[in-house]
C-alpha cells in the first residue's frame, strides 16, 4: 500500500516563490537599466507617452541647434556690416576734407584715391562676406532667397539682408569733393544702422526662443524621466524585500517538507 501525503499550502508556496522569482529579475533588470519602463510589458500607456515627450526633447534640442546657428549667421553678418559702416563714416571724413577750400589738386587727388579703395573695400566687403559658404550682404538673402530658421515649435524665424556693395549703397565712383556725395554718405550710413539695428532685434529674439526651446525641453525631460525612469532608493527597498519573502517562503517549505516526513513515519 502506497501513501500519499500532500500539504495544502505547498503547492501555493510553490507559485508564490515562482512569482516573487520573475519579479526578482525583473526589478534586477530596471535596476541594471535605471528605467522603470524596461519594455512596453512594464506599462504600455506609460511607455507610449515617454515616446512622446522624447520626441519633444530631441526637437526642442534640434531646434535650439537650428535657432544657435541662425544666430551665428546673424552676427557675422553684423560684423561684416559693422566693417563697412566703418569704411563708410572714413569716406564720410574724407568728403569733408576734401571740401575744404584750402586743399590743392594733389590733396583732393590723394584723398580720392582713398575714397576709391574704400568704395573698392565695401563691395569686397558684401561679395565675400559669407556663414558657411552661404553669402551675405550681396544680396541673395533678400526676398525668396531669405534664410527661414525652423525651431521646431512653429517659431520659424526669417533673416532676410540686402546688398550692401558700394554699387547697392549708391557711393561708388563718386567725387569725393562734391557735396552730393556728403548727402549720398549719410543716407548709406543711415541704411546701414538700420540694417545693424534690425539685426541686433532679430538676435534678441532669437535669444528668448532659444530659451523658450529650453524651457520646453526642460520639462518634457523632466515628465518623461518621472514616467520612464525608476526610482532607485524604491526599487532597492522592494528588492530587499522581495529577498526576505523569498527566504521566508523556502523556509516555509522546508518545514512543510519535515512535517509531511514525520506524519509519514508515524503512519507507517
Amino acid at each position: 500500500m502506497s501513501l500519499s501525503i500532500n500539504s495544502p499550502n505547498s503547492g501555493t508556496q510553490q507559485r508564490f516563490l515562482q512569482l516573487l522569482a520573475m519579479l526578482q529579475e525583473r526589478r534586477n533588470q530596471q535596476m541594471s537599466s535605471g528605467k522603470r519602463i524596461a519594455q512596453a510589458a512594464d506599462d504600455s500607456a506609460g511607455l507610449a507617452i515617454a515616446k512622446r515627450l522624447e520626441a519633444v526633447v530631441r526637437g526642442s534640442e534640434q531646434g535650439q541647434r537650428n535657432v544657435a546657428d541662425g544666430q551665428s549667421l546673424v552676427r557675422t553678418a553684423d560684423g561684416a556690416l559693422q566693417s563697412s559702416h566703418d569704411a563708410i563714416g572714413r569716406m564720410r571724413e574724407l568728403s569733408i576734407q576734401a571740401q575744404n577750400g584750402t586743399l590743392g589738386a594733389t590733396d583732393r587727388e590723394l584723398i580720392q584715391a582713398e575714397y576709391d579703395q574704400l568704395s573698392a573695400q565695401l563691395n569686397q566687403t558684401a561679395t565675400s562676406s559669407n556663414f558657411a559658404g552661404k553669402p551675405l550682404l550681396d544680396g541673395s538673402l533678400s526676398g525668396a532667397g531669405a534664410a527661414v530658421i525652423h525651431d521646431g515649435a512653429g517659431g520659424d524665424t526669417r533673416i532676410e539682408l540686402g546688398d550692401a556693395s558700394a554699387t547697392a549703397l549708391g557711393v561708388e565712383g563718386l567725387d569725393v569733393a562734391n557735396p552730393d556725395t556728403l548727402t549720398a554718405l549719410d543716407n548709406a550710413q543711415s541704411l546701414l544702422s538700420s540694417e545693424r539695428a534690425r539685426l541686433g532685434a532679430l538676435d534678441n529674439s532669437m535669444t528668448s526662443q532659444q530659451a523658450q526651446l529650453a524651457t520646453s525641453r526642460v520639462n518634457a525631460e523632466e515628465a518623461r524621466s518621472r514616467i520612464e525612469d525608476l526610482d532607485i532608493a524604491k526599487a532597492v527597498a522592494e528588492s530587499t524585500r522581495n529577498r526576505i519573502l523569498q527566504g521566508l517562503t523556502i523556509q516555509g517549505l522546508r518545514l512543510s517538507d519535515m512535517s509531511r516526513s514525520k506524519i509519514f513515519n508515524l503512519l507507517s
